[in-house]
């Protein structure tokens, strides 16, 4: 989880400084000092975070695949993933037309990927959830006086 935080904390911050906190000159804008030094561990950071999203999906997803109960969130999640993977990839590697489309695409849903994250995490209160013998959980009805 420290990985993932990390990495979009880092995102975050390096959209702060080049949004916000760039120098405008004559000759266009001028980056914030620490612009690149964020950009270098925000790379760095989603190598780790690559690796680890092959961990999750290998045990974490087989081993809970037959529970329904986060399986959308779960697929949402993941898919958020890879398509910051790529992306993060394409701005590597392109340039113009397709580089300024991939930075666009990155950008919102590497700062929407929080809500994702949160969706999938977030626990049901445990009032409302029973463990059934076979490992299920379901709702039941409280029987009121």
């Amino acid at each position: 989880m420290a990985i993932f935080g990390a990495l979009w904390l880092s995102g975050c911050f390096w959209l702060v400084l080049h949004y916000f906190l760039s120098q405008p000159t004559d000759w266009g804008s001028v980056q914030h000092p620490w612009a690149p030094t964020i950009l270098k561990m925000h790379g760095w950071t989603a190598v780790a975070s690559v690796f680890l999203l092959g961990w999750v999906t290998a045990r974490h997803v087989s081993d809970r695949w037959s529970q329904t109960r986060k399986r959308v969130s779960g697929i949402g999640i993941t898919t958020v993933a890879v398509v910051l993977a790529v992306t993060g990839y394409a701005l590597y590697y392109t340039t113009d037309r397709l580089h300024d489309a991939a930075a666009l695409v990155h950008e919102v849903i590497g700062g929407a990927a929080l809500v994702m994250a949160l969706a999938h995490w977030r626990r049901r209160p445990a009032k409302s959830r029973v463990l059934r013998p076979e490992g299920r959980l379901e709702r039941y009805a409280r029987d009121e006086p």
